[in-house]
Protein backbone atom coordinates (compact mmCIF):
# COMPACT_ATOMS: atom_id res chain seq x y z
CA UNK A 1 0.00 0.00 0.00
CA UNK A 2 2.81 2.49 0.86
CA UNK A 3 4.01 2.33 -2.81
CA UNK A 4 0.95 3.02 -4.20
CA UNK A 5 0.32 6.07 -1.89
CA UNK A 6 3.89 7.25 -2.76
CA UNK A 7 2.35 7.17 -6.53
CA UNK A 8 -0.87 8.57 -6.07
CA UNK A 9 0.76 11.57 -3.59
CA UNK A 10 3.18 12.34 -7.23
CA UNK A 11 0.31 11.99 -9.38
CA UNK A 12 -2.08 14.61 -7.04
CA UNK A 13 1.20 17.19 -7.30
CA UNK A 14 1.51 17.49 -10.81
CA UNK A 15 -2.77 17.27 -11.98
CA UNK A 16 -4.16 20.88 -12.23
CA UNK A 17 -7.85 19.73 -10.59
CA UNK A 18 -8.32 16.49 -8.85
CA UNK A 19 -11.77 16.47 -7.87
CA UNK A 20 -12.72 13.41 -5.47
CA UNK A 21 -16.04 11.24 -5.64
CA UNK A 22 -16.92 9.78 -2.13
CA UNK A 23 -19.49 7.22 -1.33
CA UNK A 24 -20.73 4.92 1.51
CA UNK A 25 -17.58 3.58 2.04
CA UNK A 26 -16.38 6.87 3.25
CA UNK A 27 -18.80 7.08 6.09
CA UNK A 28 -19.09 3.71 7.31
CA UNK A 29 -15.99 4.13 9.76
CA UNK A 30 -18.02 7.27 11.08
CA UNK A 31 -20.57 4.73 11.96
CA UNK A 32 -23.00 5.38 9.08
CA UNK A 33 -24.21 1.68 7.83
CA UNK A 34 -24.37 1.28 4.02
CA UNK A 35 -26.71 0.41 2.59
CA UNK A 36 -26.47 -2.35 0.76
CA UNK A 37 -23.88 -5.49 1.63
CA UNK A 38 -23.02 -7.22 4.61
CA UNK A 39 -24.32 -4.96 7.75
CA UNK A 40 -26.35 -2.85 5.08
CA UNK A 41 -29.67 -1.37 6.55
CA UNK A 42 -31.49 -2.65 3.39
CA UNK A 43 -30.27 -6.05 3.97
CA UNK A 44 -31.64 -6.05 7.30
CA UNK A 45 -34.95 -4.29 6.81
CA UNK A 46 -35.18 -5.01 3.01
CA UNK A 47 -35.39 -2.58 0.00
CA UNK A 48 -37.47 0.98 0.45
CA UNK A 49 -39.97 1.37 -2.20
CA UNK A 50 -38.50 2.49 -5.41
CA UNK A 51 -41.79 5.14 -5.89
CA UNK A 52 -40.77 7.38 -3.45
CA UNK A 53 -40.73 10.61 -4.84
CA UNK A 54 -44.36 9.51 -6.79
CA UNK A 55 -45.62 8.96 -3.25
CA UNK A 56 -44.33 11.78 -1.80
CA UNK A 57 -46.23 14.21 -5.16
CA UNK A 58 -49.92 12.22 -4.36
CA UNK A 59 -49.43 12.59 -0.61
CA UNK A 60 -47.23 15.03 0.57
CA UNK A 61 -48.95 14.89 4.15
CA UNK A 62 -48.27 11.71 4.70
CA UNK A 63 -44.36 12.21 3.93
CA UNK A 64 -44.26 14.52 5.86
CA UNK A 65 -45.74 12.31 8.55
CA UNK A 66 -43.66 9.33 8.43
CA UNK A 67 -40.72 11.71 7.68
CA UNK A 68 -41.22 12.98 11.79
CA UNK A 69 -41.49 9.91 13.18
CA UNK A 70 -39.31 7.72 10.84
CA UNK A 71 -39.65 4.06 11.04
CA UNK A 72 -37.32 1.11 10.23
CA UNK A 73 -34.55 1.42 8.35
CA UNK A 74 -35.35 5.55 8.37
CA UNK A 75 -34.92 5.26 11.81
CA UNK A 76 -32.26 3.34 12.21
CA UNK A 77 -30.57 5.66 9.56
CA UNK A 78 -31.25 9.03 11.34
CA UNK A 79 -30.00 8.00 14.89
CA UNK A 80 -26.68 6.85 13.03
CA UNK A 81 -26.73 10.29 10.94
CA UNK A 82 -27.09 12.57 13.88
CA UNK A 83 -24.38 10.31 15.91
CA UNK A 84 -21.64 10.46 13.44
CA UNK A 85 -18.61 12.25 13.09
CA UNK A 86 -16.00 13.22 10.86
CA UNK A 87 -13.19 10.78 10.97
CA UNK A 88 -9.49 11.70 9.91
CA UNK A 89 -9.72 10.88 6.39
CA UNK A 90 -11.94 13.68 6.07
CA UNK A 91 -10.16 15.97 7.71
CA UNK A 92 -7.32 14.60 5.69
CA UNK A 93 -8.95 15.46 2.67
CA UNK A 94 -10.11 18.68 3.61
CA UNK A 95 -6.44 20.01 4.45
CA UNK A 96 -5.83 18.77 0.60
CA UNK A 97 -8.19 21.28 -0.45
CA UNK A 98 -7.25 24.06 1.71
CA UNK A 99 -3.52 23.44 0.34
CA UNK A 100 -5.27 23.43 -3.18
CA UNK A 101 -4.78 19.65 -4.19
CA UNK A 102 -7.96 18.78 -4.17
CA UNK A 103 -9.94 21.33 -5.90
CA UNK A 104 -13.59 19.47 -5.18
CA UNK A 105 -15.53 17.01 -3.60
CA UNK A 106 -18.79 15.19 -4.73
CA UNK A 107 -20.14 13.11 -2.31
CA UNK A 108 -23.47 10.78 -2.66
CA UNK A 109 -23.48 10.72 1.06
CA UNK A 110 -25.96 12.75 2.74
CA UNK A 111 -24.48 12.74 6.16
CA UNK A 112 -22.69 16.39 6.22
CA UNK A 113 -19.75 14.96 7.22
CA UNK A 114 -17.73 16.90 4.36
CA UNK A 115 -18.50 19.88 5.56
CA UNK A 116 -17.65 19.27 9.26
CA UNK A 117 -14.48 18.56 8.79
CA UNK A 118 -13.85 21.64 7.05
CA UNK A 119 -14.16 20.94 2.86
CA UNK A 120 -16.01 23.96 1.46
CA UNK A 121 -16.45 23.14 -1.97
CA UNK A 122 -18.69 20.37 -1.89
CA UNK A 123 -21.37 18.86 -4.01
CA UNK A 124 -24.17 16.62 -2.20
CA UNK A 125 -25.10 14.97 -5.24
CA UNK A 126 -28.03 13.03 -3.31
CA UNK A 127 -28.73 15.91 -0.46
CA UNK A 128 -28.09 16.90 2.84
CA UNK A 129 -30.53 14.99 5.60
CA UNK A 130 -30.34 18.54 7.43
CA UNK A 131 -31.58 20.31 5.02
CA UNK A 132 -35.04 20.41 3.66
CA UNK A 133 -35.63 21.96 -0.22
CA UNK A 134 -38.60 23.65 -2.04
CA UNK A 135 -39.28 21.31 -4.73
CA UNK A 136 -40.67 24.27 -6.64
CA UNK A 137 -37.54 27.08 -6.44
CA UNK A 138 -35.37 25.04 -4.88
CA UNK A 139 -34.86 27.34 -1.70
CA UNK A 140 -32.65 25.37 1.06
CA UNK A 141 -32.74 25.99 4.64
CA UNK A 142 -32.00 24.14 7.82
CA UNK A 143 -34.67 21.08 8.09
CA UNK A 144 -34.54 22.81 12.24
CA UNK A 145 -36.15 26.04 10.51
CA UNK A 146 -38.74 24.19 9.21
CA UNK A 147 -42.59 25.50 10.61
CA UNK A 148 -44.35 21.94 10.40
CA UNK A 149 -46.81 22.97 12.56
CA UNK A 150 -48.89 22.81 9.60
CA UNK A 151 -48.32 20.04 6.81
CA UNK A 152 -46.83 19.98 4.50
CA UNK A 153 -44.71 22.88 5.27
CA UNK A 154 -43.95 25.32 2.67
CA UNK A 155 -41.05 27.50 1.43
CA UNK A 156 -40.96 31.02 3.08
CA UNK A 157 -40.26 32.62 -0.74
CA UNK A 158 -42.35 31.42 -2.82
CA UNK A 159 -44.85 28.87 -0.47
CA UNK A 160 -43.82 26.14 -2.89
CA UNK A 161 -44.16 22.55 -0.54
CA UNK A 162 -41.06 21.97 1.08
CA UNK A 163 -39.66 18.45 1.08
CA UNK A 164 -36.36 16.80 2.91
CA UNK A 165 -33.17 17.49 0.64
CA UNK A 166 -32.53 14.23 0.33
CA UNK A 167 -33.16 13.12 -3.04
CA UNK A 168 -35.11 9.72 -2.76
CA UNK A 169 -36.26 7.45 -5.76
CA UNK A 170 -37.71 8.56 -8.51
CA UNK A 171 -36.67 12.00 -7.87
CA UNK A 172 -34.42 14.12 -10.38
CA UNK A 173 -31.05 15.10 -9.08
CA UNK A 174 -31.78 18.92 -8.39
CA UNK A 175 -31.28 20.95 -11.15
CA UNK A 176 -28.47 23.49 -9.54
CA UNK A 177 -26.79 19.91 -8.09
CA UNK A 178 -26.25 18.54 -11.34
CA UNK A 179 -25.39 21.75 -13.21
CA UNK A 180 -22.50 21.90 -10.24
CA UNK A 181 -21.75 17.97 -10.53
CA UNK A 182 -21.23 18.50 -14.34
CA UNK A 183 -19.12 21.86 -14.63
CA UNK A 184 -16.27 20.10 -12.03
CA UNK A 185 -16.28 16.22 -13.75
CA UNK A 186 -15.50 18.57 -16.98
CA UNK A 187 -12.79 20.36 -15.59
CA UNK A 188 -11.14 17.52 -13.47
CA UNK A 189 -7.97 16.16 -15.01
CA UNK A 190 -8.11 13.42 -12.14
CA UNK A 191 -11.13 12.26 -10.13
CA UNK A 192 -10.02 10.76 -6.45
CA UNK A 193 -12.76 7.85 -5.99
CA UNK A 194 -12.78 6.97 -2.03
CA UNK A 195 -15.51 4.72 -0.43
CA UNK A 196 -17.54 4.40 -3.59
CA UNK A 197 -18.08 1.18 -6.00
CA UNK A 198 -19.21 3.72 -8.89
CA UNK A 199 -22.34 1.83 -9.21
CA UNK A 200 -25.41 4.11 -8.98
CA UNK A 201 -26.10 6.53 -11.78
CA UNK A 202 -25.83 9.43 -12.31
CA UNK A 203 -22.67 9.69 -9.87
CA UNK A 204 -20.87 6.17 -11.32
CA UNK A 205 -21.28 8.30 -15.03
CA UNK A 206 -18.51 10.69 -13.61
CA UNK A 207 -15.22 8.46 -13.05
CA UNK A 208 -16.03 7.51 -16.94
CA UNK A 209 -16.28 10.74 -18.15
CA UNK A 210 -13.07 11.53 -16.75
CA UNK A 211 -11.35 8.85 -17.51
CA UNK A 212 -13.22 9.15 -21.53
CA UNK A 213 -11.54 12.67 -21.51
CA UNK A 214 -8.18 11.27 -21.14
CA UNK A 215 -8.25 12.23 -17.12
CA UNK A 216 -6.17 9.86 -14.51
CA UNK A 217 -8.78 8.04 -12.09
CA UNK A 218 -7.50 6.99 -8.59
CA UNK A 219 -9.57 4.20 -6.43
CA UNK A 220 -9.31 4.02 -2.50
CA UNK A 221 -11.41 1.19 -0.99
CA UNK A 222 -11.41 -1.95 1.00
CA UNK A 223 -12.20 -4.03 -1.98
CA UNK A 224 -11.92 -4.37 -5.49
CA UNK A 225 -15.32 -2.55 -7.59
CA UNK A 226 -16.81 -2.34 -10.77
CA UNK A 227 -14.91 0.11 -11.95
CA UNK A 228 -11.40 -0.79 -10.73
CA UNK A 229 -9.62 -2.39 -13.98
CA UNK A 230 -10.81 1.11 -15.39
CA UNK A 231 -8.81 3.18 -12.52
CA UNK A 232 -5.30 4.27 -12.87
CA UNK A 233 -4.09 3.10 -9.70
CA UNK A 234 -6.18 1.13 -7.05
CA UNK A 235 -4.94 1.88 -3.26
CA UNK A 236 -6.42 -0.84 -0.69
CA UNK A 237 -7.96 0.16 2.60
CA UNK A 238 -10.30 2.59 4.21
CA UNK A 239 -10.56 6.02 4.05
CA UNK A 240 -9.66 6.48 7.07
CA UNK A 241 -6.55 4.83 6.74
CA UNK A 242 -5.33 5.87 3.35
CA UNK A 243 -6.52 9.69 3.00
CA UNK A 244 -4.55 10.65 6.23
CA UNK A 245 -1.23 8.42 4.62
CA UNK A 246 -1.73 10.43 1.28
CA UNK A 247 -1.70 13.68 3.27
CA UNK A 248 1.74 12.98 4.90
CA UNK A 249 3.12 11.43 2.28
CA UNK A 250 2.22 14.88 -0.09
CA UNK A 251 3.79 17.39 2.25
CA UNK A 252 6.54 15.84 2.19
CA UNK A 253 7.10 16.03 -1.10
CA UNK A 254 5.77 19.52 -1.25
CA UNK A 255 7.47 21.68 2.03
CA UNK A 256 6.21 24.82 1.45
CA UNK A 257 2.27 25.68 1.47
CA UNK A 258 0.50 24.84 -1.37
CA UNK A 259 -0.78 26.95 -3.94
CA UNK A 260 -4.28 27.01 -5.12
CA UNK A 261 -2.90 26.20 -8.24
CA UNK A 262 -1.58 22.95 -6.72
CA UNK A 263 1.85 24.47 -6.74
CA UNK A 264 4.45 25.52 -4.34
CA UNK A 265 5.66 28.80 -3.26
Amino acid sequence: MNDSIERVADILIRQHYVVCLSGAGMSVESGIRPFRGPGGLWTEFGEPPLDDYRRFVSDPVGYWRNLLQPQGHYLELYKTLAEAVPHQGYFALAELERQGVVKHVITQNIDGLHHRAGSKHVTEIHGNYTLCRCVECGTRCERSQVDVSTLPPRCPVCAGIMKSDVVVFGEPIPEDVGRACSEQVDLADCMLLVGTSAYVYPAAGFPRHVSAQGGILIEMGPQPTEITELCDISVQGTAAEVLPQLYDAIVERVKEPIQPDGTAE
